[in-house]
């Protein structure tokens, strides 16, 4: 009797590497540049308010001088500056009537002054801010460092036409936003000012060191 030999099969499976043609490398540029220093009255959620308006506190007509008070930037009308790197060596913020030295509080055809120092401002009209009143809040960057109120000034006509509200160091932070609110105002009035609602225009403007 004659065996059968069954011999053993070996499937050989061959994976060959396959050639693949390098796919180009693309590389993205971008620039990032320095902004621009700026200053706005804006509101809660930082948007510009359009005819932002602050009152003073309310009179009567009166034979002696007065002193009425208010209060410039609020929770819902703040005094804003944002530097995102656009002056790394500091700025200063500052207020001015809008139509410089000449402009008067102003209801129709009566008028008096705002910058008049005579007779400690009862003479002719003294306005006054106090900057030092107000609080200074952060809306970016991580600290106040080299960012400090202005002081109490009054105008003065040729001498102080513009008051510092608040400036920055170089050793501020370069990329920086913030804002004022309460910042103290007060002015004296007259004797005999005619009775009526007067308003004068004020301008802030940011300037890099």
């Amino acid at each position: 009797m004659k065996k059968a030999l069954i011999g053993a099969v070996v499937f050989v499976l061959a994976i060959l590497p396959v050639a693949v043609n390098a796919s180009p490398q693309g590389k993205l540029n971008q620039v990032i540049g320095a902004g621009t220093i700026s200053t706005d009255i804006v509101d809660g959620g930082g948007t510009t308010v359009a005819s932002p308006s602050f009152n003073m506190s309310t009179t009567n007509v009166s034979t002696g001088c007065q002193t009425i008070t208010g209060s410039y930037g609020s929770a819902t009308q703040r005094v804003s500056v944002d530097n995102p790197g656009g002056a790394n060596a500091g700025w200063t913020l500052a207020i001015a009537a809008t139509s410089g030295p000449t402009a008067k509080w102003v209801d129709g055809a009566k008028n008096y002054s705002f910058n008049n120092p005579a007779g400690s401002g009862c003479t002719g009209g003294q306005l006054t801010l106090d900057p030092a009143a107000a609080t200074l809040n952060l809306n970016g960057g991580s600290t106040a460092t080299g960012v400090t109120k202005g002081t109490s000034t009054s105008f003065v006509s040729g001498t102080t036409d513009s008051i510092t509200l608040m400036s920055a160091s170089a050793a501020s932070e370069d990329i920086w936003s913030g804002y004022l609110s309460g910042i103290g105002v007060s002015q004296k009035i007259p004797p005999s000012t005619a009775g009526g609602t007067y308003t004068i225009d004020l301008t802030q403007t940011v300037t890099a060191s």
